[in-house]
This record gives C-alpha cells, sequence and structure tokens, in this order.
C-alpha cells in the first residue's frame, strides 16, 4: 500500500493547484469584468460626488467596487438613496451567457429605461439588447449606451421630471376625450 503520507501530501498539493488556477481565472475575470463596466461605474461615481457636494441635499449614491460571486460574474448593486428616504437599487453584472458571449445584464432600471435600453443604437449598427425576466442583458460594446440610460435614470430618481407636463386644448376638449376613452 501506497504511503498515507504520500497520498495527503499528493492530494494537497492538487487541490492548491487548482485554488491557484481558479484565483488566476477569477482575478482575470474581475480585470475583464471591470473594464467592461467602468463606463457605468464612472457615471455612477460622478454622480455620486455631485451629491455629496457641499449644499445639495437631494440624497446619496452608495456604488460599491465590482466583486466576482459565487456564480463567476462579476458585479455590483448600487444603491440610490434620496433625501426623501426612497431607495432604489441597480444591479449590473457582467459575465458569460449560454453560447459563451459576454454580456451586461442589469436588474432594476424600470420598464420604461429599459425599452430605452433594449432599442437604442450604438454608433455602428443596431444591436438590440434582451429582457430576460427583470434583467435587460446588453452586448459588452453597450456599456456606453448602459451608462447614458442609467445616468437618466438617477437624474429623473434625485432631479424628477422638472418640467410640467404640457397641456394642449381646453378643459372642456379635454374633459370630452376623457369620456370618449
Amino acid at each position: 500500500m501506497t504511503n498515507p503520507f504520500d497520498i495527503k501530501n499528493r492530494f494537497r498539493a492538487r487541490l492548491r493547484a487548482a485554488d491557484a488556477q481558479k484565483n488566476r481565472v477569477r482575478a482575470k475575470l474581475l480585470q475583464e469584468g471591470t473594464r467592461a463596466l467602468a463606463p457605468i461605474i464612472e457615471v455612477l461615481t460622478m454622480m455620486g460626488e455631485v451629491l455629496e457636494e457641499d449644499g445639495i441635499e437631494h440624497g446619496r449614491i452608495t456604488c460599491p467596487a465590482p466583486e466576482v460571486d459565487r456564480d463567476d460574474f462579476v458585479g455590483f448593486t448600487a444603491t440610490l438613496h434620496s433625501g426623501t428616504d426612497q431607495e432604489h437599487r441597480i444591479t449590473v453584472k457582467y459575465g458569460p451567457v449560454l453560447g459563451g458571449r459576454n454580456f451586461i445584464a442589469v436588474t432594476g432600471l424600470g420598464a420604461e429605461y429599459n425599452e430605452r435600453l433594449v432599442t437604442a443604437t450604438t454608433n455602428v449598427t443596431q444591436s438590440l439588447g434582451r429582457s430576460v425576466g427583470n434583467d435587460v442583458h446588453v452586448e459588452v460594446d453597450r456599456g456606453d449606451d448602459l451608462a447614458e440610460i442609467l445616468r437618466e435614470m438617477v437624474e429623473d430618481f434625485f432631479a424628477g421630471h422638472a418640467e410640467p407636463p404640457i397641456h394642449t386644448g381646453t378643459t372642456e376638449t379635454r374633459g370630452r376625450l376623457a369620456l370618449v376613452q
């Protein structure tokens, strides 16, 4: 029989090698994910800095650094805290989907912004995102589009729609239209 110490030592060495390989892969994944999510992180960071400036009391943005989760996705959950104790969470993840292509998935934008993101056009071609449950998946090269939609959503969350709604026609006309509908 083989020496028990040799069996244990060989097994320990294989476990250490597997852990080292996994750590290298996760480090590379974190680097790629951080690079892909950079436009989104930059927008949230800049908007958070504005909220922290003197005299601005609209709330704050909490945006932790991206991390690799247990499912090997790189992501973070940003939390928007308004001055009126409202809170909104936006989860952004980078990683592969079936077929091996990497996508950015975002949850928490809301239907209006999801639709804008799915149908937004890129500079070169129209590259549609897709909706999967509550998530919207977009290709990695659409990080700038996502950052722009996210900027609009954050502005609306903190500043609201500042412009009053436009009403056309007289009150009587609007009343008749309401009855017809």
